[in-house]
């Protein structure tokens, strides 16, 4: 499983807070704090929201921040067009419940948050240049909530939203491959 391969790129130490294998995620969209009212908003245009699944693949690694204080550490995706696709379909639904995402859309899966210590992320990124894991199905999106303590974010399924599948093609793992 992807989430296995990615938790054991972790090194120890260095000002890296790795993500465990239940934090890791591929976020298609991040809504911030929301209402009662526009949780139930973005619910029902989740549930009007019709895709095909997705066929994604871990290619790769980099980071956001600078090169000699990076803030995150992140594997991505290669071919991203129909991820890209689905966003903007996505973000069309949501066009009247929220406001436009001002963050460009980089897909990715956070694998460490960096403290002031990390450093460069130059050897990581030479260690793991030519990441490349298996491609999977993505068949549903699940909508998370999120809580903040001491070992990072745990991340709660509010609801799931399942791809129009081909019949008999069915998937009800939500293992946070894709969340919104």
């Amino acid at each position: 499983m992807q989430a296995e391969a990615l938790a054991a790129l972790a090194v120890p130490g260095g000002g890296l807070r790795w993500q465990s294998t239940a934090q890791l995620h591929l976020t298609l969209r991040f809504l911030g704090e929301l209402s009662a009212a526009q949780t139930n908003g973005v619910q029902q245009a989740l549930a009007a929201l019709r895709w095909d699944g997705l066929r994604l693949q871990i290619n790769g690694v980099g980071y956001f921040g600078s090169p000699t204080r990076p803030s995150i550490l992140w594997a991505g995706l290669a071919d991203t067009a129909a991820l890209q696709r689905l966003r903007d379909r996505l973000d069309a639904r949501l066009a009247t419940e929220l406001a436009p995402d001002p963050q460009r859309f980089v897909p990715h899966v956070t694998l460490a948050r960096c403290g002031s210590g990390a450093g460069s992320p130059a050897e990581f990124l030479a260690r793991h240049r030519q990441l490349q894991l298996p491609a999977w199905e993505v068949t549903e999106l699940c909508l998370f909530t999120s809580e903040v303590g001491d070992n990072g974010s745990r991340y709660q399924v509010l609801a799931r939203y399942r791809a129009e599948l081909p019949d008999g093609d069915t998937d009800d793992t939500c293992d946070q491959s894709t969340q919104t």
